[in-house]
This record gives structure tokens, sequence and C-alpha cells, in this order.
């Protein structure tokens, strides 16, 4: 039975994701690589890249 959108180790999300982008990313996913470790991968990516330009408190 489904337990819903969080569980113990992740968390479901819907989004809308422009046509091209999407096109891009099937380009360029690896060969086997699921849509989610994808999205998850640029995800950590995008987030230690902001916290390295934002100056430390």
């Amino acid at each position: 039975m489904a337990t819903g959108s969080v569980n113990n180790k992740s968390q479901k999300t819907s989004v809308r994701i422009p046509h091209e982008i999407v096109e891009g990313m099937e380009q360029v996913k690896e060969e086997g690589e699921s849509t989610g470790q994808f999205i998850t991968t640029a995800m950590q990516g995008e987030i230690k890249r902001r916290q390295r330009k934002k100056p430390k408190e």
C-alpha cells in the first residue's frame, strides 16, 4: 500500500519542465541512468555551486 509522497529516504516532487530541457537531458543522460538519478545528481551539483557562491555568515 502506498504511504504518500514522503518516506524515510526520499520525497516525491511533481514539476513541469519545458520540452527543450527534457530533450536536452535525454540527449546527455548516461546509458542506464534513470531520469531520477540524472535530476538528483544535477540538483546536488547546483546546491554545491550555490553554497560556494554565497558568502559565509
